[in-house]
């Protein structure tokens, strides 16, 4: 899995943490002021002169130096972890193998996203409309300005109805081709303690949020030629990307039922992209990835934005979250994005039925 990047709520904090998580930074500061030039190191320091270096000057100049050791030894081990991670994602190849992407102008790539008509589905259609063909699958209707958009195709469908799925799947590949890219982005949520859910609203969740995930899976892992045991996977590439959450990685009250949808989002991309590895012949060239957002403005917390406000949470854009996955998949990077946390222990706020 890829290193977990957190981000602070305030600028200052991250610019903070930027600085000492660099290397090149706290290596040059370090080398400054124990091997450099005496006259760079006293114009460095002098501004500290009068304050903090004013009493056991000395004294406070060692562990300046100390912390910066320190930080300098955990930036080249974050970076050397970072590199191995991407390695080890990557199948242990400095190049992803197979076919290259040729996302551009010419939009030779097909990229089906469920869930296209709002949040982070809506975002992603837009953006990825501008460098591929895209299929939208959703049982609402594609805004106006979505449908004014080159390319871009729509298709009325409810993921939880497995025989419609099927259909549509098809229809899909008739038309348009195999697709390169697949988006499980539809999920819908609850919002109620578990002792106050029905058996059909915990079968909803299930089927749309990861069942349909497997299902969509089957129908569109790229190239797939035949399903005979192990199918192979002639087309040498492709991405399968979820969108999950933070909750896929601690519990919430009021959301159970869908954190443990999130979860096994989560683990599905990561045995999947252990199955293309060692199983499929051609499945070293799928990338996978997980996404993890925290909180964003989408339909999921229509309804507890007041909640979400006095608990200091304002939730962020979610073309955020859109950027980010358009720059995982033309990079063809297999990993997990994580998304923003609360940098403040908070209650999880019990969010609108849906």
């Amino acid at each position: 899995m890829s290193v977990i990047r957190f981000e602070g709520a305030s600028y200052s904090l991250r610019a903070a943490q930027a600085v000492f998580n660099e290397p090149l930074v706290t290596g040059s500061l370090l080398y400054i002021l124990t091997l450099g030039p005496v006259h760079i190191r006293e114009r460095l320091l002098r501004p500290f002169r009068n304050n903090v270096l004013a009493t056991n000057g000395a004294s406070r100049l060692a562990t300046i130096v100390a912390a910066l050791k320190a930080f300098f030894i955990l930036g080249v081990i974050s970076r050397i972890n970072k590199a191995l991670n991407r390695l080890a994602l990557n199948g242990w190849a400095l190049k992803r193998k197979g076919a290259p992407f040729e996302f551009g102008p010419e939009k030779k790539e097909l990229v089906v996203i469920t869930g296209g008509s709002s949040g982070f589905g809506y975002e992603m259609v837009k953006a990825f409309s501008k460098i591929a063909r895209v299929v939208s699958l959703d049982v609402n209707p594609l805004p106006a300005e979505l449908e004014k958009l080159p390319d871009v195709h729509h298709y009325h469908l409810d993921i939880s109805n497995n025989s419609d799925l099927q259909k549509v799947c098809a229809d899909v590949r008739t038309v348009h081709g195999d697709p390169t890219v697949l988006i499980n982005n539809a999920g819908i949520a609850n919002g109620r303690p578990i002792l106050q859910t029905t058996n059909e609203a915990t079968e909803k969740i299930f089927q749309i949020n990861l069942i349909a995930h497997f299902a969509l899976i089957r129908e569109f892992l790229p190239g797939t030629t035949n399903f005979s045991l192990p199918p192979v996977l002639s087309k040498r590439k492709g991405h399968i990307l979820s969108i999950a959450s933070m909750l896929s990685f601690f519990p919430a009250r009021n959301l159970v039922d869908y954190a443990c949808t999130k979860i096994g989002a989560l683990y599905l991309t990561e045995g999947l992209r252990a199955e293309c590895l060692h199983v499929y012949p051609g499945g070293e060239s799928i990338c996978t990835t997980s996404v993890h957002p925290g909180w964003y403005s989408t339909g999921i917390i229509r309804g507890a934005e007041d909640s979400l406000a006095k608990q200091g949470i304002v939730p962020r854009d979610p073309v955020e979250v859109a950027e980010r996955v358009v720059e995982q998949v033309v990079k063809g990077r297999s990993g997990s994005e994580l998304g923003v946390l609360p940098t403040k222990a908070v209650a999880l706020p019990q969010l609108p039925p849906t």
